[in-house]
């Protein structure tokens, strides 16, 4: 993409992202507002979200400790997920999925497709708590929504549908240059390192409790953060809204989804009962909040990583990703 257009794309998600701020907050006295808002509150949110984050950087300790028997070093469970997170604001679409397939492959030399598979794996882990736990919850806590209901239904009805379409792949890998033949081997090599990870099952119930783990962390902190904001909820409907979060957030279309991450949560929110405008002020707030570690945290390490990259600016190193996904 040219540069007129990313400018082009990324002023559209600022401004989005400003208009969802201003509707969020335009009826809010915002210097009442600072003034109710405890410091020990805000504190205790920064340190939630610290903790969320660095709860996804458990996740990929697990995961490649697991499967490659390779230990990152303890530092990167906290600077990889943000690390990740800085890149869904350069690289719209799956900016953090491909920087750690890039990572993997560059600085632990993995093939693409291990990585690529590693992330699937994770995400299929969030697939199925969401199914299971979120369908257990929606019949169980008095939450009557059908739209939640039907949603989590075709989360399911997806895995089914993803799992069918892996049956027709060929068994074995095609011979050709061409590109489809190239995306079908991919797709292939992903399918064998899937199945060897799923018969894994330290793999698979590690990844699974620390998923949960990580489900329960970021619900707590949504919860927080509305009691801070003086809504009255209690956890558990918060959890099973962070529960189709999980699934429904990685649908990204603009830098970071500015803006639309926001109306999304707020929808969601919305739908279990809540107002809209309290799901997107909890979205605005945990949104600044790790915009804010990505800022302190992830962009250094960024930095610190350039030479494991061959790069010498983070300009070099967005464009050696981009042609990495071509």
């Amino acid at each position: 993409m040219n540069k007129l257009g990313s400018g082009f794309i990324f002023a559209l998600a600022a401004a989005i992202f400003f208009l969802v701020v201003w509707f969020t907050f335009k009826d809010v006295n915002l210097g009442q507002f600072v003034q109710n808002t405890a410091l020990s509150d805000v504190l205790k949110l920064f340190g939630l979200g610290l903790i969320f984050h660095l709860s996804f950087g458990v996740i990929m300790w697990v995961a490649f400790w697991l499967h490659y028997k390779l230990r990152l070093p303890a530092i990167e469970i906290l600077t990889l997920p943000l690390m990740m997170h800085l890149f869904l604001y350069l690289m719209p679409m799956k900016g953090g999925m491909l920087f750690q397939v890039f990572y993997s492959k560059h600085k632990y030399h993995l093939d693409m497709s291990k990585g690529f598979s590693l992330g699937l794996m994770v995400f299929l882990n969030s697939l199925l708590l969401t199914i299971f736990l979120g369908l257990a919850m929606i019949y169980l806590l008095p939450v009557d929504s059908l739209r939640l209901k039907l949603i989590i239904w075709a989360m399911g009805a997806g895995l089914v549908g993803m799992v069918v379409s892996m049956g027709f792949l060929p068994s074995a890998n095609i011979v050709g240059e061409g590109l489809l033949n190239r995306f079908l081997n991919f797709l292939i090599n992903v399918r064998v390192q899937l199945m060897e990870q799923f018969k894994n099952i330290r793999l698979f119930f590690g990844l699974l409790i620390t998923t949960l783990v990580s489900v329960i962390i970021q619900a707590f902190w949504f919860w927080q953060t509305a009691l801070a904001l003086d809504f009255p909820c209690a956890f558990a409907p918060v959890l099973l809204v962070v529960l189709i979060l999980r699934i429904i957030l990685l649908v990204r279309v603009l830098p970071g989804n500015l803006g639309v991450q926001e109306l999304m949560i707020g929808v969601v929110f919305a739908t279990a009962g809540f107002q809209m405008e309290e799901g997107l002020m909890i979205g605005v707030i945990t949104r600044l909040i790790s915009v804010f570690w990505s800022a302190m945290i992830g962009l250094p390490a960024l930095y610190a990583n350039l030479k494991y990259f061959d790069s010498h600016s983070l300009k070099g190193l967005l464009q050696r990703v981009s042609r990495a996904d071509r």
